[in-house]
């Protein structure tokens, strides 16, 4: 596991300019509790509309007791129900003082939040080692090129099952390829080569942390060792002028 200096990583914005993302003290303890609540029950909502008479099991063990049911999961959780744009008391919560704090501190004053047709916040829910994460990439080779990018960890928050992030990609060349065949957007280029495990990080978060990145960070969302599913709210910013 690539290590960083206690001193860069707790310094937001020296951290962004030099790794290509930081780790933002965003939340209240009241407002993590708050997008918790938020995002677990539209996680529970989607199961339960979907397999009826299925119990309330906890999210984390979902790859374990997922296997005991019916569930679509691919149907569940396609796109268009894992976004949602219809989330104004959220929306005020994910961009609070502390968050325009930071990308003030990074000369973003005016922006739009990101919505491709779907809504602007989406979840990822992740099982381990089950390929639901897309591979590296970075957003300047999708359609979204120059959007800041918003990780809000809800159920897993350990340097096991976070975002993967290269740093210092940001301000170095990659060369990217367009797969034939990929069960992720069809237009999105993923990273060409590899990338060795120890230069790859994943932050461990503390609660009330967001990770915030650069449109030019290499990052992946898959994750093979984990021990639980991970859940996690996603957004995106375009500045504005």
């Amino acid at each position: 596991m690539f290590c960083y200096s206690l001193p860069l990583l707790s310094d937001p914005l020296k951290s962004y300019q030099t790794l290509g993302f930081a780790i933002v003290e965003a939340f209240t303890l009241k407002e993590v509790r708050d997008i918790q609540h938020f995002a677990t029950s539209w996680v529970n909502a989607l199961l339960h509309q979907s397999v009826k008479d299925i119990p309330s099991l906890p999210l984390e063990n979902y790859h374990i007791w997922s296997k005991e049911y019916p569930i679509p999961h691919g149907e569940i959780f396609k796109a268009m129900n894992r976004h949602r744009g219809d989330c104004e008391e959220m929306k005020s919560v994910l961009l609070n003082a502390r968050v325009r704090g930071f990308l003030s501190s990074i000369g973003v004053e005016k922006f739009d939040l990101r919505d491709e047709g779907l809504g602007w916040l989406a979840f990822r829910f992740i099982r381990p080692g089950a390929g639901d994460g897309y591979p590296m990439t970075k957003k300047e080779w999708g359609i979204a090129k120059e959007v800041i990018s918003f990780w809000v960890p809800v159920i897993g928050s350990s340097d096991r099952e976070t975002i993967a992030l290269v740093p210092g990609s940001h301000l170095k060349e990659y060369d990217g390829y367009l797969p034939e065949n990929q069960k992720f957007r069809k237009d999105e280029y993923r990273l060409k080569g590899t990338i060795l495990e120890e230069n790859i990080f994943r932050p461990s978060l503390n609660p009330g942390d967001v990770v915030i990145y650069h449109p030019k960070t290499l990052h992946s969302e898959d994750v093979q060792q984990s021990t639980i599913t991970r859940l996690n709210l996603e957004f995106r910013i375009q500045c504005s002028s």
